[in-house]
């Protein structure tokens, strides 16, 4: 089974950032970490994000096993084991792993795992006017998601 991630399709991106506000509000984060955020390198636009890596830098980095990888290839923090040493941080390649100072807790890109969980579309994805994010990985391996949510509400 593939795993679940963001795919966003840089040509497209204009800059806009309601990713990274949608983003926020959905995650209730204040000043500090952005979860996605959009660099501008003129004339292009590049949208920064957790890419649910295969074989996560960040994971193996972690002292304390943090970071796990869910059944549908889903990078996940597991916040109560977390003792923001930063290690995660520095090991991403791609910059996004965040560090919420508010906190003292490391935080990345859940492709929105709660929203998926009751069919719902990521937060980014539901407000970016150019229609640029979207959720790759098998059929199954989405559909899995919402018939594992549903199979979870109803018990």
């Amino acid at each position: 089974m593939s795993a679940v991630s963001l795919l966003i399709n840089h040509k497209n991106c204009m800059g806009c950032h309601a990713c990274e506000v949608a983003c926020k509000q959905e995650h209730g984060l204040g000043v500090g970490p952005q979860l996605v955020r959009v660099m501008e390198k003129a004339p292009k636009f590049i949208p920064i994000y957790c890419h649910q890596c295969g074989n996560a830098p960040c994971q193996k980095a972690c002292p304390v096993d943090a970071i796990v990888t869910n059944e549908m290839g889903i990078v996940l923090v597991i916040r109560e084991k977390c003792i923001g040493c930063r290690v995660c941080v520095e090991a991403c390649p791609f910059d996004a792993m965040q560090f919420d100072e508010s906190v003292a807790l490391a935080m990345m890109c859940d492709v929105c795992i709660h929203r998926l969980a009751v069919g719902k579309q990521t937060a980014c994805m539901g407000v970016c006017p150019t229609q640029c994010i979207s959720i790759t990985g098998s059929k199954k391996s989405i559909a899995s998601v919402f018939e594992r949510a549903a199979s979870s509400v109803v018990a």
